[in-house]
Protein backbone atom coordinates (compact mmCIF):
# COMPACT_ATOMS: atom_id res chain seq x y z
CA UNK A 1 0.00 0.00 0.00
CA UNK A 2 1.46 3.11 -1.15
CA UNK A 3 1.71 6.19 1.15
CA UNK A 4 -1.30 8.86 1.37
CA UNK A 5 0.18 11.67 -0.46
CA UNK A 6 0.73 15.26 1.83
CA UNK A 7 -0.89 18.59 0.57
CA UNK A 8 3.16 19.36 0.63
CA UNK A 9 3.56 17.30 -2.30
CA UNK A 10 0.89 19.08 -4.11
CA UNK A 11 2.38 22.23 -3.24
CA UNK A 12 5.85 21.37 -4.89
CA UNK A 13 4.65 20.18 -7.67
CA UNK A 14 2.28 23.11 -8.60
CA UNK A 15 5.13 25.39 -7.24
CA UNK A 16 2.86 27.11 -4.66
CA UNK A 17 2.81 27.37 -1.03
CA UNK A 18 0.87 25.15 1.23
CA UNK A 19 -1.70 27.80 2.34
CA UNK A 20 -2.76 27.96 -1.57
CA UNK A 21 -3.10 24.22 -1.91
CA UNK A 22 -5.21 24.76 1.72
CA UNK A 23 -7.32 27.39 0.05
CA UNK A 24 -7.99 25.65 -3.83
CA UNK A 25 -8.58 22.39 -2.17
CA UNK A 26 -11.19 23.69 0.04
CA UNK A 27 -13.15 25.83 -2.46
CA UNK A 28 -12.20 28.86 -0.22
CA UNK A 29 -9.74 30.26 -3.39
CA UNK A 30 -12.50 32.78 -5.01
CA UNK A 31 -10.93 36.27 -5.39
CA UNK A 32 -7.73 34.99 -3.29
CA UNK A 33 -6.31 32.65 -6.20
CA UNK A 34 -5.72 33.11 -9.55
CA UNK A 35 -7.40 30.88 -12.44
CA UNK A 36 -3.96 29.47 -13.45
CA UNK A 37 -2.44 29.04 -10.32
CA UNK A 38 -5.73 27.15 -9.11
CA UNK A 39 -5.83 24.84 -12.05
CA UNK A 40 -1.84 24.11 -11.60
CA UNK A 41 -3.00 23.06 -8.07
CA UNK A 42 -6.07 21.23 -9.16
CA UNK A 43 -3.67 19.46 -11.93
CA UNK A 44 -0.94 18.49 -9.81
CA UNK A 45 -3.52 17.09 -6.87
CA UNK A 46 -5.28 14.62 -9.63
CA UNK A 47 -1.86 14.12 -11.08
CA UNK A 48 -0.31 12.58 -7.26
CA UNK A 49 -3.72 10.87 -6.59
CA UNK A 50 -4.43 13.11 -3.95
CA UNK A 51 -7.20 13.08 -1.48
CA UNK A 52 -8.26 15.16 1.48
CA UNK A 53 -8.35 13.59 4.70
CA UNK A 54 -11.27 13.64 5.64
CA UNK A 55 -10.75 12.96 9.56
CA UNK A 56 -7.75 16.28 9.09
CA UNK A 57 -10.79 18.45 7.82
CA UNK A 58 -13.36 17.50 10.15
CA UNK A 59 -11.22 19.19 12.79
CA UNK A 60 -10.60 22.36 11.25
CA UNK A 61 -14.36 22.79 10.17
CA UNK A 62 -15.86 20.84 12.76
CA UNK A 63 -18.07 18.77 10.10
CA UNK A 64 -17.43 15.19 8.50
CA UNK A 65 -19.51 15.96 5.28
CA UNK A 66 -21.45 13.03 6.10
CA UNK A 67 -25.27 12.84 6.68
CA UNK A 68 -26.56 9.40 8.27
CA UNK A 69 -30.01 8.00 6.70
CA UNK A 70 -31.84 5.37 9.10
CA UNK A 71 -34.44 3.50 7.49
CA UNK A 72 -37.13 0.46 8.14
CA UNK A 73 -35.81 -1.42 5.33
CA UNK A 74 -34.07 0.19 2.37
CA UNK A 75 -34.61 -2.54 0.11
CA UNK A 76 -38.01 -1.86 -0.92
CA UNK A 77 -38.43 0.42 -3.68
CA UNK A 78 -40.40 3.16 -1.82
CA UNK A 79 -37.00 3.52 0.95
CA UNK A 80 -34.89 2.38 -2.18
CA UNK A 81 -36.07 5.58 -3.78
CA UNK A 82 -35.98 8.17 -0.92
CA UNK A 83 -32.63 6.91 -0.44
CA UNK A 84 -31.25 7.73 -4.09
CA UNK A 85 -33.40 10.98 -4.01
CA UNK A 86 -31.53 12.23 -1.11
CA UNK A 87 -28.24 10.87 -2.48
CA UNK A 88 -28.87 13.56 -5.36
CA UNK A 89 -30.03 16.33 -3.58
CA UNK A 90 -26.96 16.14 -0.71
CA UNK A 91 -24.62 15.46 -3.44
CA UNK A 92 -21.62 17.09 -3.46
CA UNK A 93 -21.16 18.26 -0.08
CA UNK A 94 -22.32 15.55 2.03
CA UNK A 95 -22.09 11.66 1.76
CA UNK A 96 -24.97 9.79 2.64
CA UNK A 97 -24.69 6.97 5.39
CA UNK A 98 -27.15 4.42 5.58
CA UNK A 99 -28.50 1.90 8.47
CA UNK A 100 -31.53 -0.14 7.74
CA UNK A 101 -33.78 -2.31 10.43
CA UNK A 102 -33.96 -5.82 10.41
CA UNK A 103 -37.03 -6.72 7.76
CA UNK A 104 -40.28 -6.22 9.36
CA UNK A 105 -38.91 -4.41 12.10
CA UNK A 106 -38.61 -0.54 12.83
CA UNK A 107 -35.37 1.55 12.85
CA UNK A 108 -33.52 1.34 17.01
CA UNK A 109 -33.35 4.65 18.32
CA UNK A 110 -29.86 3.29 19.16
CA UNK A 111 -29.25 3.27 15.45
CA UNK A 112 -29.23 7.00 15.83
CA UNK A 113 -26.85 7.28 18.61
CA UNK A 114 -24.21 4.81 16.34
CA UNK A 115 -24.46 6.97 13.36
CA UNK A 116 -23.92 10.44 15.58
CA UNK A 117 -21.11 8.92 16.96
CA UNK A 118 -19.06 7.75 13.89
CA UNK A 119 -19.29 11.53 13.31
CA UNK A 120 -22.37 11.79 11.25
CA UNK A 121 -23.30 16.13 10.84
CA UNK A 122 -26.36 15.08 10.89
CA UNK A 123 -29.26 12.01 10.80
CA UNK A 124 -32.11 11.51 8.77
CA UNK A 125 -34.89 9.08 10.19
CA UNK A 126 -37.63 7.62 8.80
CA UNK A 127 -40.53 6.15 11.26
CA UNK A 128 -38.96 6.74 14.68
CA UNK A 129 -40.70 8.16 17.36
CA UNK A 130 -39.80 11.34 18.86
CA UNK A 131 -39.72 10.53 22.25
CA UNK A 132 -37.59 7.55 21.76
CA UNK A 133 -34.93 9.77 19.62
CA UNK A 134 -35.33 12.07 23.01
CA UNK A 135 -34.46 9.35 25.19
CA UNK A 136 -30.96 9.17 23.27
CA UNK A 137 -29.91 12.97 23.82
CA UNK A 138 -28.61 13.66 20.03
CA UNK A 139 -25.67 16.51 20.32
CA UNK A 140 -26.35 16.90 16.52
CA UNK A 141 -29.61 17.39 14.46
CA UNK A 142 -32.62 14.92 13.54
CA UNK A 143 -34.46 15.42 11.02
CA UNK A 144 -37.47 12.98 10.99
CA UNK A 145 -39.99 11.76 8.30
CA UNK A 146 -42.69 9.78 8.34
CA UNK A 147 -43.29 10.06 12.13
CA UNK A 148 -46.91 10.66 12.22
CA UNK A 149 -46.39 12.21 16.10
CA UNK A 150 -46.27 15.68 16.70
CA UNK A 151 -43.19 17.16 17.93
CA UNK A 152 -42.10 20.57 18.82
CA UNK A 153 -38.40 19.38 19.75
CA UNK A 154 -37.34 17.72 15.94
CA UNK A 155 -38.05 19.29 12.61
CA UNK A 156 -40.33 16.36 11.15
CA UNK A 157 -41.88 15.47 7.80
CA UNK A 158 -44.57 13.74 7.64
CA UNK A 159 -47.18 12.25 4.38
CA UNK A 160 -50.35 12.81 4.50
CA UNK A 161 -51.41 9.24 3.67
CA UNK A 162 -54.48 9.51 6.00
CA UNK A 163 -56.53 11.97 2.88
CA UNK A 164 -55.23 9.60 0.19
CA UNK A 165 -56.48 6.33 2.21
CA UNK A 166 -60.08 7.48 2.93
CA UNK A 167 -60.24 8.07 -0.54
CA UNK A 168 -59.29 4.59 -1.23
CA UNK A 169 -61.76 3.19 1.76
CA UNK A 170 -64.73 5.69 0.14
CA UNK A 171 -64.15 3.94 -3.45
CA UNK A 172 -64.31 0.32 -1.95
CA UNK A 173 -68.38 1.15 -0.77
CA UNK A 174 -68.81 3.06 -3.54
CA UNK A 175 -68.09 0.32 -5.64
CA UNK A 176 -70.91 -1.74 -3.68
CA UNK A 177 -67.95 -3.98 -1.29
CA UNK A 178 -69.52 -4.50 2.01
CA UNK A 179 -66.81 -7.03 3.30
CA UNK A 180 -63.22 -6.03 3.21
CA UNK A 181 -59.94 -7.57 4.64
CA UNK A 182 -56.87 -5.39 4.98
CA UNK A 183 -53.04 -6.96 5.05
CA UNK A 184 -50.87 -4.76 7.21
CA UNK A 185 -47.32 -4.58 7.73
CA UNK A 186 -45.40 -6.31 10.48
CA UNK A 187 -43.30 -3.00 11.36
CA UNK A 188 -45.29 -1.76 14.16
CA UNK A 189 -44.75 2.28 12.34
CA UNK A 190 -47.47 4.43 13.73
CA UNK A 191 -47.66 6.10 10.16
CA UNK A 192 -48.89 2.52 8.49
CA UNK A 193 -51.23 2.36 11.72
CA UNK A 194 -52.31 5.92 10.71
CA UNK A 195 -53.07 4.90 6.67
CA UNK A 196 -54.92 1.62 7.69
CA UNK A 197 -57.48 3.44 10.25
CA UNK A 198 -58.10 6.23 7.85
CA UNK A 199 -58.90 3.93 5.03
CA UNK A 200 -61.37 1.48 7.33
CA UNK A 201 -62.54 4.31 8.85
CA UNK A 202 -63.54 5.79 5.53
CA UNK A 203 -65.08 2.50 4.41
CA UNK A 204 -67.76 1.53 7.27
CA UNK A 205 -68.74 5.07 7.54
CA UNK A 206 -69.48 4.82 4.12
CA UNK A 207 -70.92 1.38 3.76
CA UNK A 208 -72.83 1.55 7.20
CA UNK A 209 -72.96 -2.98 8.21
CA UNK A 210 -70.04 -3.18 6.28
CA UNK A 211 -67.82 -5.81 7.75
CA UNK A 212 -63.72 -5.55 7.95
CA UNK A 213 -60.55 -7.90 8.45
CA UNK A 214 -56.97 -7.67 9.33
CA UNK A 215 -54.11 -9.70 8.96
CA UNK A 216 -50.61 -8.39 8.81
CA UNK A 217 -47.25 -9.59 7.33
CA UNK A 218 -43.81 -8.39 6.00
CA UNK A 219 -43.15 -6.18 3.87
CA UNK A 220 -42.47 -8.61 0.48
CA UNK A 221 -44.58 -10.01 -2.54
CA UNK A 222 -43.49 -13.19 -1.32
CA UNK A 223 -44.60 -13.39 2.45
CA UNK A 224 -48.07 -11.18 0.97
CA UNK A 225 -48.47 -14.16 -1.55
CA UNK A 226 -48.10 -17.19 1.12
CA UNK A 227 -50.32 -15.02 3.35
CA UNK A 228 -53.08 -14.46 1.10
CA UNK A 229 -52.97 -18.77 -0.28
CA UNK A 230 -52.91 -18.95 3.55
CA UNK A 231 -56.07 -16.97 4.49
CA UNK A 232 -58.33 -17.01 1.25
CA UNK A 233 -60.47 -19.88 1.85
CA UNK A 234 -61.27 -18.44 5.09
CA UNK A 235 -61.96 -15.04 3.64
CA UNK A 236 -63.82 -16.21 0.44
CA UNK A 237 -66.37 -17.50 2.68
CA UNK A 238 -66.80 -14.97 4.40
CA UNK A 239 -68.13 -13.20 1.16
CA UNK A 240 -64.92 -10.50 1.39
CA UNK A 241 -64.57 -9.30 -2.14
CA UNK A 242 -61.77 -6.22 -1.38
CA UNK A 243 -58.46 -6.54 -0.03
CA UNK A 244 -56.76 -3.13 0.88
CA UNK A 245 -52.80 -3.60 1.13
CA UNK A 246 -50.55 -1.19 3.51
CA UNK A 247 -48.19 -0.82 0.62
CA UNK A 248 -47.89 -2.39 -3.36
CA UNK A 249 -45.40 -4.78 -2.39
CA UNK A 250 -48.25 -6.48 -0.47
CA UNK A 251 -50.78 -5.67 -3.09
CA UNK A 252 -48.28 -7.54 -5.91
CA UNK A 253 -48.27 -10.53 -3.78
CA UNK A 254 -51.56 -10.59 -3.08
CA UNK A 255 -52.55 -10.53 -7.18
CA UNK A 256 -50.01 -13.37 -7.94
CA UNK A 257 -51.61 -15.32 -5.20
CA UNK A 258 -55.51 -14.87 -5.92
CA UNK A 259 -54.24 -15.86 -9.56
CA UNK A 260 -52.54 -18.67 -8.53
CA UNK A 261 -55.90 -19.87 -6.94
CA UNK A 262 -58.21 -19.19 -9.98
CA UNK A 263 -59.54 -15.41 -8.47
CA UNK A 264 -59.82 -13.15 -11.19
CA UNK A 265 -58.78 -9.38 -10.46
CA UNK A 266 -60.73 -7.45 -10.05
CA UNK A 267 -64.09 -9.85 -11.57
CA UNK A 268 -64.61 -11.65 -8.22
CA UNK A 269 -62.17 -9.22 -5.99
CA UNK A 270 -60.82 -5.86 -6.18
CA UNK A 271 -57.42 -5.37 -4.83
CA UNK A 272 -55.40 -1.75 -4.03
CA UNK A 273 -51.89 -1.02 -2.73
CA UNK A 274 -50.48 2.08 -0.98
CA UNK A 275 -47.60 3.82 -2.11
CA UNK A 276 -47.61 3.46 -6.14
CA UNK A 277 -44.56 1.97 -7.36
CA UNK A 278 -43.14 2.03 -10.45
CA UNK A 279 -44.34 -1.71 -10.33
CA UNK A 280 -47.70 -1.00 -10.31
CA UNK A 281 -48.68 0.51 -13.86
CA UNK A 282 -46.28 -2.42 -15.21
CA UNK A 283 -49.07 -5.17 -13.69
CA UNK A 284 -51.94 -7.07 -15.11
CA UNK A 285 -54.32 -5.23 -14.12
CA UNK A 286 -52.97 -2.09 -13.19
CA UNK A 287 -53.00 -1.45 -9.27
CA UNK A 288 -55.24 1.08 -7.62
CA UNK A 289 -52.99 2.49 -5.04
CA UNK A 290 -51.64 5.92 -3.48
CA UNK A 291 -49.50 8.23 -5.17
CA UNK A 292 -46.64 9.25 -2.66
CA UNK A 293 -44.30 12.17 -3.40
CA UNK A 294 -41.35 10.51 -2.55
CA UNK A 295 -38.88 12.76 -4.89
CA UNK A 296 -40.66 16.06 -3.06
CA UNK A 297 -39.74 14.01 0.02
CA UNK A 298 -35.94 13.37 -0.79
CA UNK A 299 -36.00 17.19 -1.96
CA UNK A 300 -37.10 18.70 0.98
CA UNK A 301 -35.32 16.49 3.72
CA UNK A 302 -32.15 17.30 2.13
CA UNK A 303 -32.83 21.18 1.91
CA UNK A 304 -33.88 20.61 5.59
CA UNK A 305 -30.87 18.88 6.58
CA UNK A 306 -28.54 21.53 5.42
CA UNK A 307 -29.89 24.41 6.78
CA UNK A 308 -30.03 22.02 10.19
CA UNK A 309 -26.20 21.29 9.61
CA UNK A 310 -25.67 25.12 9.08
CA UNK A 311 -27.74 26.37 12.49
CA UNK A 312 -27.94 23.43 14.71
CA UNK A 313 -30.17 25.80 17.02
CA UNK A 314 -32.75 26.69 14.79
CA UNK A 315 -36.43 26.61 15.75
CA UNK A 316 -37.86 23.21 14.35
CA UNK A 317 -40.63 23.57 12.05
CA UNK A 318 -43.16 20.78 10.79
CA UNK A 319 -43.84 19.72 7.50
CA UNK A 320 -46.69 18.00 5.60
CA UNK A 321 -46.69 16.66 2.01
CA UNK A 322 -49.81 15.78 0.00
CA UNK A 323 -50.69 11.84 -1.09
CA UNK A 324 -52.84 11.37 -4.19
CA UNK A 325 -55.59 8.46 -4.50
CA UNK A 326 -55.47 6.85 -8.24
CA UNK A 327 -57.70 4.35 -9.19
CA UNK A 328 -56.89 2.23 -11.51
CA UNK A 329 -57.58 -1.34 -13.29
CA UNK A 330 -57.33 -3.41 -10.04
CA UNK A 331 -60.97 -2.47 -8.46
CA UNK A 332 -64.16 -2.93 -9.83
CA UNK A 333 -67.87 -3.72 -8.62
CA UNK A 334 -68.90 -5.76 -5.67
CA UNK A 335 -69.11 -9.11 -7.77
CA UNK A 336 -73.00 -10.04 -8.02
CA UNK A 337 -72.43 -13.47 -6.42
CA UNK A 338 -71.00 -12.06 -3.51
CA UNK A 339 -73.72 -9.44 -3.11
CA UNK A 340 -76.25 -11.75 -2.92
CA UNK A 341 -75.21 -14.18 -0.38
CA UNK A 342 -74.29 -11.57 1.98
Amino acid sequence: MGQRVTGAEVARRARVSTAVVSLVLAGKDAGRVGAQTRERVLRAARDLGYRVDGRARSLVTGRSGIIGFVAPDSTTPYFGALQRGLLTALSPDFELLTSVGEPGQPAHPKTLDRLLALGADAVIAVGIDPGSVRSIRPDRPILLLDTAVPSADYTTIDLDTEASAAVLGRHFADLGHTALAYLDATTGARSMDVRREALLSAFTEAAPGGSVTVERCLIDPLAAREAITRLWPMWGARGITAVACGSDLHAIGVISGLRDLGVVVPDDVSVCGADDQPLSTALAPALTTAELPVADLAALAAALVRNLVDDPAAVPTAHVLATRAVVRDSTGPAPAHFAASS
